[in-house]
């Protein structure tokens, strides 16, 4: 490194290495799947965003000759204070912050002269440099936290079991459809069923996320066929719902079921198509800012039939008491 530009340069070989590592997983595994530990994705990335903002602190101490200034830190005090700091805030909230504070990061760095980078400085009797003491630890840290995300990944992986899945998804479309065959015709148009929907709108709105996610699946299958156009956020997505529900609104309950049906048949048919090498194939999921392997996408099919369970499970009861 013989300059500034060649000194920030390496620090982004190191974010890019981290961000790289984490690329294309899911919501479900930036957040809940623990990496080591109990930190998950997000937890680490908050874990950096503390070394970080600290950094940004100590960065001009350094630069001013104040090394002897520079605080000591208990370390496993200082990750529990970082990852607690993020627990409650959004995926997106942290992954902003990382950016943020890596930016404040190059552009300290960007206002300094090259040779303050190999300046030495006494440090409690140490002598430390911004090379030594911040350049070079911050990016073997990043680099070293990339590795094992890496391995984590690899094993995550390794452990889809196609059949497992399929199996899941079987098991919570029988227990949905059992559920729906107790329930005659006009249970199917009652509109105080479920809230404000019949059951005819339930069986069309599953029928319309079933063909969502099937047309999401096919393109992770084969990116040739078009992508489905993802919806920005939550609330378009409840937007989105009730818009088919009203174009669904003039459908018998009997037409709904046959289209559920059908987004079934078109479910199986895919996963028929499937090698095993396929379900860890990932790409863009039909929801706001999701993207994962095929075989998760599936399991959230199977998720969708269970969320609706209970609804279903309460006037099978109320019509049998």
């Amino acid at each position: 490194m013989e300059s500034i530009a060649d000194v920030i340069s390496y620090i982004k070989y190191g974010r890019v290495a981290l961000l790289e590592s984490i690329e294309a997983l899911s919501q479900r595994e930036m957040t809940q799947i623990p990496v080591y530990d109990t930190w998950t994705i997000k937890d680490i990335l908050a874990h950096i965003i503390g070394w970080d903002q600290r950094v940004i602190k100590i960065l001009p101490l350094i630069v001013q000759d104040m090394a002897g200034q520079v605080p000591g830190v208990d370390v496993e005090s200082h990750n529990r204070q970082s990852v607690a700091a993020w627990k409650d805030r959004s995926l997106a909230e942290v992954m902003a912050a990382l950016e943020v504070a890596h930016l404040q990061i190059i552009d300290i760095l960007s206002g300094i002269d090259f040779t303050e980078i190999d300046r030495r400085h006494d440090r409690n009797d140490r002598v430390i440099t911004i090379r030594s003491y911040v350049i070079e630890v911050m990016v073997e840290h990043e680099r070293h936290h990339a590795a094992e995300i890496e391995l984590w990944r690899k094993a995550l992986e390794l452990a889809i079991d196609p059949a497992a899945v399929r199996r899941t998804l079987e098991q919570s479309r029988a227990n949905f459809m059992d559920l729906l065959s107790r329930l005659n015709q006009a249970d199917g148009m009652d509109k105080t069923a479920i809230g404000t929907w019949s059951l005819s709108d339930l069986a069309g709105h599953v029928a319309d996320w079933e063909q969502r996610i099937v047309d999401a699946a096919y393109h992770i299958y084969d990116p040739a066929r078009p992508q489905v156009p993802p919806l920005s956020n939550s609330s378009e997505e409840a937007d989105w719902n009730e818009i088919m529900a009203a174009k669904r609104a003039g459908k018998s309950w009997q037409e709904n079921y046959e289209d559920l049906q059908h987004a079934q048949q078109a479910m199986d048919h895919l996963l028929n198509a499937l090698k095993p090498g396929d379900w860890k194939l990932r790409g863009p999921y039909p929801w706001p800012d999701d993207q994962g392997t095929l075989a998760e996408l599936i399991v959230q099919a199977a998720e969708h039939y269970e969320d609706h369970l209970p609804d279903l499970k309460n006037l099978v009861a109320k019509k049998g008491s």
